[in-house]
């Protein structure tokens, strides 16, 4: 297993998009011509949110038998993650579970903030109970005990379709689940944080007897 330097963003960016919704964003991605749309990872229990940067883990299953059992380390995943970080599988979209309580209960003592998983993830009664945010593409009993070998920490993954590096943020919430890149973060909250004032001020307009057309037409938004 290779494992990476990461290199975070500010804490006080991080910090800036946890009042920004996933579609804010979404829509922003799309005017600076990037990608960052997660497609097909869903909240294990809607209503979760989470913001954090990304570590990242890539992962290679097979049938039961294929890996040995230290192929599949979830322990040394857990400890080259930070106190807010989000850990990020790309297990290539696989029905077979990466993620489960045990995992949940470590990375709740570590402060890990939460995980998304392309592939599947178990003991979702727990991790709900729990309250750890898990974003994932299936929810599998399937073990990972020798089907499932862990590769590399913090390269460069897909989740989602969607390419992620280490140090990325992380947005999540019920809508789905985002990724900003971590050099233009900073750019991207600014624009957020306009959009978002923006919109506000278009819904009271609605609510004083604007009509939607005349609100696009003013703002050439929305």
């Amino acid at each position: 297993m290779e494992t990476y330097n990461i290199q975070r963003p500010p804490k006080q960016v991080v910090e800036g998009f946890r009042s920004i919704c996933t579609s804010t964003i979404a829509d922003l991605l799309d005017e600076m011509g990037l990608k960052g749309i997660m497609y097909g990872i869903r909240p294990v229990e809607p209503g979760a949110r989470m913001v954090g940067p990304a570590v990242t883990i890539k992962e290679v299953s097979g049938d039961v038998g294929t890996y040995t059992d230290s192929d599949f380390s979830i322990g040394t995943v857990i400890e080259s993650a930070e106190s807010g970080d989000i850990l990020v599988f790309d297990n290539a979209g696989k029905e077979i579970s990466t993620w489960g309580g045990l995992a949940t209960t470590a990375a709740k003592e570590r402060g890990i903030a939460g995980a998304v998983i392309d592939g599947g993830c178990r003991d979702a009664d727990d991790t709900i109970e729990m309250g750890f945010p898990i974003f994932s593409r299936h929810i599998t009993p399937t073990p990972a005990r020798t089907r499932i070998k862990i590769l590399e920490i913090n390269g460069v993954v897909l989740c989602g379709s969607t390419r992620v590096c280490p140090g990325d943020i992380i947005v999540a919430d019920r809508t789905g689940v985002v990724v900003v890149p971590r050099q233009k973060a900073n750019d991207i909250l600014k624009r957020a944080n306009a959009f978002e004032k923006a919109e506000t001020e278009f819904v009271e307009s609605l609510k004083k007897g604007k009509t939607f057309n005349e609100m696009h037409q003013q703002t050439g938004r929305f």
